[in-house]
């Protein structure tokens, strides 16, 4: 399951890298497109000037009527129109990767899962030793009717990891344990305030 959740945390961010790549893609599209329709502006902003220009000759048949002018305020316009929606659309492809990648980056790695052979870096060490629980527990409460082992609560242990290294531990005894059933068998034990050198009973079911 942990190597899931890294292989999935792992597919995530290449996810958000190819979509920036692709968004970075798309916004050079944009600008290119953008300093076009810049061109296009400045070429009909001359093409108006020049018409304002041949309105002041005396030669009427070259005036520029007042549906062309129209016509040539209505393309400025559009294309001035269609330049603040592209800008609008890359402002909020940014904003939208933006949240994927800080939701991303704000998610906790999962802990590597124990591997045979090697043992991570302040992951707990097992008993190997499967036994009966004692008359009494710790804490004092009556004792688990089951086998199990006892653990001594070590430095940046957590039940997660506790259940883990002895799941590898006795999976080839045919026995595991989880999270759920050390809670169960330590009465008042709260995973959020374990401390060093506490005793914790391990109970060992058949697979």
């Amino acid at each position: 399951m942990a190597q899931d959740n890294t292989a999935r945390a792992v597919a995530d961010r290449e996810a958000a890298e190819e979509r920036y790549k692709l968004l970075n893609s798309a916004v050079e599209g944009l600008v290119a497109s953008q300093a076009d329709q810049q061109r296009k502006i400045a070429a009909l902003t001359d093409e108006l000037r020049a018409a304002r220009s041949e309105n002041t000759k005396i030669d009427t048949s070259k005036f520029v009527t007042r549906e062309e002018l129209n016509r040539l305020i209505k393309a400025v316009e559009e294309i001035d129109r269609k330049r603040e929606a592209d800008k609008k659309l890359i402002l909020d492809e940014f904003e939208e990767l933006k949240k994927d990648l800080k939701k991303i980056l704000a998610a906790p790695s999962p802990a590597p899962a124990a591997t045979s052979g090697r043992k991570p870096r302040n992951s707990p060490t097992p008993d190997k030793s499967p036994e009966k629980a004692p008359d009494k527990t710790p804490d004092g409460s009556p004792p688990p009717s089951q086998e199990g082992v006892w653990h001594v609560i070590e430095k940046d242990n957590s039940l997660w990891a506790i259940a883990t290294a002895y799941n590898e531990e006795f999976k080839k005894q045919g026995k595991k344990t989880s999270v759920k059933l050390i809670e169960e068998a330590n009465p008042g034990l709260k995973a959020t305030s374990l401390k060093l050198g506490q005793k914790v009973f391990i109970p060992l079911v058949p697979q």
